[in-house]
């Protein structure tokens, strides 16, 4: 028997101190369960991703609808805001501040024209001397241009020469 280990060890030396290796069945299953494992470690990332995606949308979708929340209550207001304004009481007082006054049907009107803002202030109408009955200063100078020298007729409006 002794012979038979020894001459086997001549014919198939071993290593001393080496680790003994897998078999090719060993092998494979090694390779089945590192393809498993990435495999794993693969679908986890794209987990990962998308469920980082779905949270990244859940938060601009919470945002949009405080957002939209806010503009809702925004608007409310400013509607109500608006009916107050619209209220009669509301518009006398705001009348009364800005000193506005009730017009007559049959009292005399002075209609002004005033050019547009582009447009030079030249009147289409030569300009005509002052006359020598009209008062001195401001208010008799105002009066002339306007052409209010004579008080119109009932009912009609006085208008201001120049174009319109």
């Amino acid at each position: 028997m002794i012979a038979r280990r020894h001459s086997a060890s001549f014919a198939y030396p071993r290593r001393v101190g080496a680790v003994r290796s897998a078999t090719r069945v060993d092998h494979r299953s090694l390779m089945l369960l590192a393809g498993l494992l990435a495999l794993l470690a693969f679908a986890a990332v794209l987990y990962l991703s998308q469920a980082s995606k779905v949270a990244e949308l859940r938060f601009r979708l919470g945002a949009a609808e405080q957002e939209a929340e806010g503009l809702w209550v925004l608007n409310l207001s400013l509607r109500e805001e608006i009916a107050r304004s619209q209220r009669l009481d509301t518009i006398e007082e705001r009348v009364a501040h800005l000193g506005m006054v009730s017009a007559t049907v049959d009292g005399p009107y002075l209609v002004c024209v005033l050019p547009h803002r582009g447009e030079p202030g030249v009147s289409a109408a030569p300009a005509e001397a002052p006359a020598k009955s009209a008062p001195a200063g401001l208010w008799g100078r105002l009066l002339s241009r306007f052409a209010l020298a004579g008080k119109p007729a009932s009912g009609e409006l006085a208008a201001v020469a120049g174009r319109r």
